[in-house]
């Protein structure tokens, strides 16, 4: 395996060298272009301008969230997808049946989006239970703050546990399960775009 790294300065033509490169690739390898999510459509309307092709047969486009379904679907392991609704009802649940063991945090519409955008921001940086009940806080107030987001993070997963997939869960599960396909073997990986990584993509 061979790894390239092509770096400069904002618009000294990186994405253009990436482009014209996969343009001279195409028909030796299958090609991915891995690019963010917000970035999808605009990546495949260039690389047609710029292969200059009606279709693209050896080259696709794929963000992390679609590498991590096309992967999941080939090992016979696609869960519901737990929905936003469905996970603020979740959060709120758990509000509700563990206020008498909360310190800070109660039901209110507020501390649901506190809660979810908590549990967003850990499984992206790979932080999981053990570290948060192994973390040392000086400050009173903060510990107890810690220990109600503990106790909900989790409850939250054992609800989760075999059942239902959080979307932020499907780049651990991808990291885990790419030494087990061979979609990407013998294939040509190009990644553009990204502004930087979190912990959970860079494991990908």
């Amino acid at each position: 395996m061979k790894l390239n790294i092509v770096y400069g300065r904002s618009g000294a033509g990186k994405s253009k060298y990436i482009y014209e490169t996969i343009k001279s690739k195409i028909g030796s390898n299958k090609i991915f272009l891995v690019v963010p999510e917000q970035c999808n459509l605009s990546a495949e309307k260039k690389l047609f301008e710029i292969v200059n092709r009606n279709s693209l047969i050896d080259v696709e486009v794929l963000t992390l969230s679609r590498m991590a379904y096309r992967v999941s679907s080939e090992m016979g392991g696609v869960k519901n997808h737990l929905s936003k609704a469905g996970k603020d009802m979740l959060i709120f649940d758990l509000l509700s049946k563990e206020k008498n063991n909360l310190n800070f945090l109660g039901k209110s519409e507020k501390n649901i989006d506190i809660v979810n955008r908590m549990f967003t921001e850990f499984k992206k940086h790979g932080i999981s239970i053990d570290d948060l009940k192994l973390a040392q806080i000086d400050d009173e107030y903060t510990a107890l703050k810690l220990k109600d987001i503990e106790l909900l993070y989790e409850k939250y997963n054992l609800k989760l546990e075999n059942k239902f997939l959080d979307e932020n869960d499907a780049l651990t599960i991808l990291a885990e399960d790419l030494q087990k396909t061979d979609i990407f073997k013998d294939t040509c990986i190009f990644i553009d775009e990204f502004l930087g990584f979190t912990k959970q993509e860079y494991r990908v």
